[in-house]
Formats: C-alpha cells, structure tokens, sequence
C-alpha cells in the first residue's frame, strides 16, 4: 500500500520467488554478489562483501601464487 495519496499506487507485488530469480540471475551473469529481496537497498552490504571476499581473497590468492613461484 502506498503512505499517502501524494505518492505512486502499488502497481506490483513482487513474490519472494521473483526476488530469488533476481539473484539467480544476476549470479548467471557473472556478478560476484548479489542481494535480492523486499528490504534490500542497492548497497546492501557491498562494502562488507567487497571487503571480506574480494580483497582479502584476492591478497590470499596472491600470497599463495607468490609461495608457489
């Protein structure tokens, strides 16, 4: 439902199996992480995961290529 009057009617309501087709298919696509659902805000922990899996990943990954060489 719409807050009030003054804002756009609801012309959806999107099912929690259209969110997980969402993620699916943004992961399809070759994005790294992806959040789908009611709640979630275009940058809905993507500090927290950049941080954890991409650069902490990346530096591991480096450490063991170095090791290796």
């Amino acid at each position: 439902m719409r807050p009030t009057k003054r804002h756009m009617p609801v012309s959806e309501y999107v099912t929690p199996e259209s969110f997980a087709a969402y993620q699916q298919a943004a992961e399809e696509m070759g994005f790294l992480y992806a959040a789908s659902g009611p709640m979630v805000r275009s940058s809905y922990k993507a500090g927290e995961f950049f941080l954890t899996n991409v650069l902490r990943g990346g530096k591991a990954e480096e450490r063991s290529l170095a090791a290796t060489a």
